[in-house]
């Protein structure tokens, strides 16, 4: 972009036919600013499956709240470990008569949660901060503010949280559709398995392997010390028809990700 001038960098997730879980991208920009030489720009998601399981009962259904929550009932968000995220939602009463509320069931430790009335029985705001403590994973609360209403008295919000360690791999799980086993294995597009750091630098990739004895796999270098990724191939001569299960394993150097795996699976017909 010219000097001086503001412009605008568009990150994009393409060709994720098998990705399930989370996974994460990266954008390195480089800059003539001598305070800020280069930039990394990540791009995070979380991959559903396809379909739903037969036999998947059906979501609960919430019961009716007195309470409009503001913007939503429901907060998704990521954090680094050992950092925090909050946000802000606002309770609006819906009704005509005043309608307090009485204390927070926080339904866990996962998260915490304070509330102020802006407007005492018409308007609320709730504070709620994620748990800096909490180790690489998936979290989940359900969070309850009792009101004086005895027609609705609760207002929920769900809370779902993912927590990343500085060292990560995406995507996190690779399912593969139905592959033919006699065609051209080299139009067969494989999602690349990356590995990053974030922050600091320092990442060394100390070994990498696959239980499946028809994969390939090639350790690529993208940012030294931060960004690596790992293209997989196939070996036509190994392919057996079948189901197939397995995962690639990476070693690194770092105590935040000194083991990290990669499940795979599909078939070949």
């Amino acid at each position: 972009m010219p000097p001086g001038k503001e412009g605008k960098i568009e990150l994009a997730v393409e060709h994720t036919e098998g990705y399930v879980g989370e996974t994460a991208k990266a954008a390195s920009v480089v800059t003539n600013d001598p305070n800020h030489r280069n930039l990394t720009l990540y791009l995070r998601a979380r991959f559903k499956a396809d379909s739903t399981p037969v036999g998947t009962p059906p979501a609960p259904v919430k019961p009716s709240s007195v309470f409009n929550v503001e913007p939503a009932d429901k907060w998704i968000t990521s954090v680094l470990s050992g950092s925090s995220a909050a946000n802000s939602f606002y309770l609006v009463n819906t009704q005509t008569n005043p309608v307090h509320a009485k204390a927070i069931i926080p339904g866990g430790t996962d998260f915490t949660a304070t509330i102020e009335p802006i407007q005492d029985g018409r308007r609320y705001e709730l504070k709620v901060t994620t748990n800096p403590g909490l180790k690489p994973g998936h979290y989940t609360q359900t969070l309850r503010i009792v009101t004086d209403n005895p027609g609705a008295p609760e207002t929920s919000i769900d809370l779902d949280l993912t927590v990343y360690p500085h060292v990560f791999v995406s995507p996190t799980s690779i399912i593969m559709p139905r592959l033919p086993s006699a065609s051209d294995l080299s139009a067969i597009s494989w999602p690349m398995i990356y590995v990053r750091k974030l922050r600091q630098g320092g990442l060394k990739i100390k070994s990498f392997s696959s239980t499946l004895p028809f994969l390939k796999l090639e350790l690529l270098t993208e940012t030294e010390g931060q960004v690596y990724k790992i293209r997989l191939t196939l070996d036509a001569a190994k392919i057996k028809p079948g189901e197939f299960k397995g995962k690639v394993r990476i070693e690194t150097n770092d105590p935040e990700g000194l083991v990290l795996e990669v499940p795979i699976q599909g078939s070949f017909s």
